[in-house]
């Protein structure tokens, strides 16, 4: 009998492997119990694009275009995309199943297309869901999540919830039942799923008991209300913050409730209980990552990137926005790099996998002078985050270049040197260029994370992050940019009027917020932020900057790397981005399908669609037939220049 089964569920990225069951599997085996880990995510994402599920698709989709009222205009079109995509059902699919192949990444282009059309296949079925929005990093559910009875009712409604049939066949193949079920919630987009599964689970197996983990709900138990809600209908346990030693003694517990074994919430009557917590492990005893029971061929990748840690906690654990170091009971600890290397030979001999992610809350300077010194070179292929340091200089950054490392995510957030002193950062412009430049110049993709609207934060200082950032893109090579988020435990939360908030508010609609909206005593309101972000990428169009690579997962960059040279891939990007706009690919863009009238007796209705612009146009038969012969490979001016009638829809 297996001790505990430890589940994954979705939505999270279907790219890569997570290192939260890894984790917990390795240490607890090592103590010698019998531990099973499942990825149910990247199974979803087979299961919700799967041809099965298609007649399904298309049926609502077409009910949609057919029935849906004038003031919903905008959904029909949405509609009419998805059956346009639909149409090419397997063409599609075969390109997404492209993504599983080393073939896949031979080409820029081919890889361009196959995570496209996986993409585009997801927004497809994502359209035809009543309820359900899936990507590959987000899971919008409308507003199932603002009451209890709404999540309730959501939970248990297969139409609604494309999860429930999902976990419904998953459960029901389960043969070995173990002492406790275990599920891994490590992100607020696998709630909703996560409740489901527990639901089903419980059905399936009454008497056995379901644990619920990882940073989301450890934090969600300050929701007293909404969480003892879930006890008994979803879950019994959940296990708080770090699960090894808490895992570790309740396992050894005959009735751990009545032991109050430690790290542990659960009710008791009407009460919530909240046992006490234990010291978190050192990192010499946390063994290897045990990726055993994943079958890595299942990621939709043509190289897979196993996650690591060399670190738990955050070496600076001070910014003000982020709550990250209460996950690590703010306590902060390193690997030895001899064991980090012993970890990355391991799962090369495992696995024979030679891409990591250090997914470190910032990789410690300490690292940058000891990993260079021990690592091998030209063996394997790393990415990681960290923090700007005055102490970086140029044999930094050329050493772990030549250990592998190929690109660099780094906080930036605000380029405002008093901005950044205000939000306890305290980083300064000089330091900032001459990282940058110094990765750069060493071959390293640098990727900077950004936000607008930190309290106090004026046009002006917004205005010299967004100018630094496009006076600097030939050395910040990609950057993701949007507005601050007031989170819940983060050190704002505990002060907010020390950093100028003046008022903070609870979100409506979500009975698990983990987000707060704010009022500032001055500086640019979240409206005024979110307008920063449009000007922002209106900057961006028309310097022509970081236009190449949003279409690229986080991922796959690695592995991108790790076979392009870093400035031949970014040109050949560039090239790509100009054609994909000026047309040169619209026969891979556009579609034509056909549907039936809303009466029976009505004929067929025409359309034609661009999933890249995202525009439609009703034609006739004919104008179909025209596509349907001409070259794929004319130019766009031809094929407008012949047919007037499909430039509205091309272009």
């Amino acid at each position: 009998m297996q001790d505990i089964h430890l589940i994954f569920p979705p939505q999270w990225s279907p790219f890569q492997p997570f290192l939260s069951t890894p984790s917990l599997k390795a240490y607890l085996e090592k103590r010698g119990y019998a531990v099973t880990q499942s990825d149910w995510n990247v199974d979803f994402y087979d299961f919700f694009i799967s041809r099965a599920r298609l007649p399904q698709a298309l049926d609502r989709l077409q009910r949609y275009a057919r029935d849906l009222p004038v003031e919903n205009e905008n959904y029909r079109n949405q509609a009419y995309l998805a059956l346009g995509i639909l149409n090419a059902y397997a063409q599609k699919r075969q390109l997404a199943e492209g993504l599983r192949s080393s073939a896949g990444i031979a080409s820029i282009e081919r890889f361009h297309e196959s995570v496209t059309a996986f993409k585009r296949l997801l927004y497809a079925f994502s359209v035809a869901e009543p309820v359900v929005e899936v990507g590959t990093s987000s899971l919008l559910t409308s507003n199932v999540m603002k009451s209890l009875e709404s999540i309730d009712a959501f939970c248990a409604d297969p139409e609604a919830n494309p999860f429930q049939p999902f976990f419904a066949t998953k459960v029901k193949g389960l043969s070995d039942v173990p002492r406790y079920f275990g599920i891994s919630v490590i992100g607020t987009e696998q709630v909703l799923p996560a409740l489901t599964l527990g639901r089903e689970l419980k059905r399936r197996f009454p008497e056995t008991p379901i644990l619920i983990g990882g940073s989301v709900f450890s934090r969600l138990v300050d929701r007293t209300a909404a969480i003892s809600h879930m006890f008994e209908r979803y879950f019994d346990l959940v296990i708080r913050y770090e699960g090894e030693r808490p895992l570790e003694s309740l396992l050894a517990a005959t009735d751990p409730i009545a032991e109050q074994s430690p790290g542990l919430v659960f009710k008791q009557g009407d009460r919530i209980v909240a046992t006490k917590m234990l010291d978190q492990l050192g990192m010499e005893e946390i063994p290897t990552p045990d990726f055993d029971g994943l079958d890595l061929t299942r990621y939709f990748t043509p190289e897979i990137v196993l996650p690591l840690l060399s670190t738990r906690g955050c070496y600076w654990d001070k910014c003000a926005f982020c709550y990250h170091g209460m996950i690590y009971g703010d306590r902060y600890r390193m690997r030895s790099p001899e064991r980090l290397l012993q970890d990355v030979d391991r799962l090369y001999e495992r696995h024979g996998v030679t891409h990591f992610a250090l997914n470190d809350e910032a990789i410690p300077p300490k690292l940058f002078e000891k990993l260079p010194a021990i690592f091998p070179r030209h063996k394997y292929c790393f990415t990681g985050l960290y923090k700007f340091e005055k102490y970086f200089g140029p044999h930094h950054y050329k050493g772990m270049y030549d250990i592998g490392f190929r690109s660099l995510y780094i906080g930036l957030e605000s380029a405002s040197e008093r901005v950044q002193r205000h939000m306890k950062k305290d980083n300064t412009q000089p330091v900032m260029l001459s990282n940058l430049r110094d990765a750069h110049d060493a071959g390293i993709w640098n990727h900077t994370f950004n936000f607008f609207g930190f309290p106090t934060e004026t046009e002006e200082e917004a205005m010299e992050t967004a100018n630094f950032l496009i006076d600097h893109a030939d050395i910040i090579h990609s950057e993701g940019t949007g507005t601050f988020s007031f989170e819940h435990n983060a050190p704002i939360a505990k002060h907010p009027d020390q950093f100028g908030v003046t008022r903070v508010v609870e979100r409506p609609g979500n009975v698990f917020e983990l987000y707060y909206d704010y009022e500032v005593s001055t500086g640019l309101t979240q409206a005024e932020a979110a307008a920063m972000v449009e000007r922002f990428g209106q900057m961006k169009k028309e310097a022509e900057a970081y236009r190449y690579s949003g279409w690229i997962p986080r991922e796959h960059l690695l592995v991108l790397l790790g076979r392009f040279d870093r400035d031949k891939l970014r040109a050949r990007l560039a090239s790509l981005d100009h054609e994909i706009h000026q047309g040169t690919h619209w026969s891979k863009n556009v579609s034509w399908f056909s549907i039936q009238g809303k009466a029976s007796a009505e004929e067929q209705r025409y359309f034609v669609v661009n999933a890249q612009s995202g525009k439609v146009l009703e034609t006739n038969r004919d104008a179909v037939l025209v596509l349907e012969f001409i070259p794929k490979d004319l130019p766009l001016a031809t094929v407008v220049g012949h047919f007037p009638v499909f430039e509205q829809v091309m272009h």
